[in-house]
């Protein structure tokens, strides 16, 4: 009696099609009416039949290697189950004939191939052809769905919500919301990183507020993600362009913020730098030469610790901690605001408030006029798809330039109606603080001192010849440049503006407002 072994794979994108079980019916049912008995049975679940790098198809050629004497058939329900490469699934065949004397047999087709035969092999190169064929067109059914639910409709189809996100809504009406608490962490994120707070201290600070993720990778994905800006990326498909596309579910991020974030993370990676309370200025305060400085203790012969700052890429700095902290004080006194300046600030700011509402009621009615005209337009567009009016190619680009054109407006409509109340009294409230700048930074955080350095210097302080110095200084802060100079404390380089009025008609842009909403998160240690 002649004897056979089986073979049964499905991969998990093709297993309503072909299950185990079906495989298993059809060739057991050839062996049975055949009268060949099997010795055993191979079957690798969920497995892709680009390779043969399966688990059970080692086990198959190590039992067909050790025992092939005693074996005459290896039975597939379709070739295809054996292999979708058409030339390595054909070689592999003539080695198992050629080196063991094993005939394949497709069940299905209720064939046994023989490579010998001219005729025989011909039918066999053409069970793999075509079910490569089929496998290409059931691919290309599979991207092409995929890309128009992406870069057409705007869907999110992956089987996990974005962090951040959550389902609603059943099949094609499906789609992302933010979930708040979630999303507040990710706006964290977003923000955190804008105030050049190490990835990893966001990590750490996130998981304090709930992140559950624990890879080390996962901040930068969500910072990467276009998902969390209204937006979705799709691979490029055929003729059609791969990129990022209009989504049509809520932005968690805005645009602008973002755009930001992009630029950003293009920036040349920044070293790792170590935070350090009794050492706030290493990473912020730079060399003359471009470096940051760096610092660490050093150990007296009587054992006690100095801390010193340096240069790591040179000796061009050697600096007491002490002394440049004294030094850094004195510069905060002197940037402090005096009563009058402030008084003149607020003054000015509540005259033109009601200025500013009036203007943007009116700049808000006229975006709220052009949104409504976008989504005419858009509406039409999809109509004429849907009744064929339309080619494929001119609905994509025309949906895709109303798409983004709407989520313009819709986000210079957000902008335009914030509650300009809160922020003014956001100044009121914290351009008091201003008046000691000193205590200011005493009350922060280490990395709110940093960040507080970082904003009033933009990222340009630095240190040499026993002097503090910078290119720039916010002009709110620059009424006692000439003072700082003559105490040898700060000196500023070359041309500096005069220090600009504060524009209250600016409050979502000016940079004060978004340094005084930085001072309101430090509360007294």
């Amino acid at each position: 009696m002649k004897k056979a072994i089986i073979y049964l794979r499905f991969s998990s994108d093709d297993q309503s099609q072909h299950s185990i079980e079906r495989q298993n019916m059809v060739t057991t049912s050839w062996a049975n009416y055949n009268k060949i008995e099997v010795v055993d049975t191979f079957k690798d679940e969920g497995i892709s039949a680009r390779s043969f790098d399966r688990p059970d198809m080692k086990l198959l050629m190590a039992f067909v290697r050790k025992n092939y004497r005693n074996i005459d058939y290896l039975v597939v329900s379709e070739l295809t189950r054996f292999s979708r490469e058409v030339g390595d699934a054909i070689n592999l065949v003539k080695e198992i004939q050629k080196l063991y004397g094993i005939s394949i047999v497709s069940a299905s087709r209720s064939c046994i191939y023989d490579i010998y035969d001219s005729n025989s092999f011909f039918m066999m190169g053409l069970e793999f052809l075509l079910g490569n064929s089929e496998n290409i067109k059931r691919q290309n059914d599979i991207n092409g769905g995929i890309y128009t639910a992406k870069a057409i409709k705007g869907r999110y189809i992956g089987s996990r919500a974005p962090y951040g996100y959550k389902k609603e809504g059943e099949k094609e009406h499906r789609k992302l919301v933010p979930d708040p608490e979630k999303a507040a962490i990710v706006n964290y994120i977003y923000d955190a990183f804008l105030r050049n707070t190490p990835q990893y201290l966001i990590l750490e600070r996130a998981r304090q507020f709930g992140f559950k993720s624990t890879g080390k990778s996962e901040i930068l994905n969500i910072l990467t993600n276009p998902i969390y800006s209204g937006q979705i990326f799709a691979k490029a498909w055929k003729e059609n362009p791969g990129g990022i596309f209009p989504a049509s579910h809520e932005p968690i991020i805005d645009m602008l913020t973002w755009q930001k974030v992009q630029e950003k993370l293009k920036e040349k990676d920044r070293p790792r730098i170590t935070i350090e309370d009794n050492m706030p200025l290493r990473g912020v305060l730079k060399c003359h030469c471009g470096c940051l400085l760096t610092g660490a203790p050093s150990r007296s012969e009587t054992g006690r610790y100095y801390y010193y700052y340096k240069c790591m890429h040179s000796k061009h700095n050697n600096i007491s901690a002490v002394r440049a902290h004294q030094q850094l004080n004195d510069i905060l006194s002197l940037m402090s605001l005096p009563e009058r300046i402030i008084d003149v600030i607020i003054d000015n700011s509540a005259k033109e408030w009601n200025a500013k509402l009036n203007k943007n009621s009116a700049e808000l009615k006229a975006k709220n006029n052009a949104l409504l005209q976008v989504e005419t337009q858009l509406t039409s567009v999809e109509e004429k798809w849907i009744n064929n009016q339309m080619q494929h190619d001119t609905y994509n680009r025309w949906h895709n330039e109303l798409t983004q054109k709407r989520q313009y407006l819709k986000s210079q409509i957000d902008t335009l109606g914030k509650n300009h109340k809160q922020t003014f009294l956001l100044l009121e409230e914290n351009l008091k603080k201003l008046t000691d700048i000193p205590s200011l930074y005493e009350k922060a955080a280490t990395l709110q001192k940093q960040q507080l350095l970082r904003v009033q210097f933009d990222n340009s302080l630095y240190y040499k010849d026993r002097l503090y110095r910078t290119p720039y200084i916010m002009p709110i802060f620059a009424h006692n440049t000439l003072i700082l100079k003559q105490k040898g404390l700060l000196e500023i380089d070359g041309f500096l503006q005069k220090p600009a009025q504060v524009e209250p008609g600016g409050f979502l842009s000016n940079s004060l407002i978004d340094f005084l909403s930085f001072i309101a998160t430090i509360k007294a240690a």
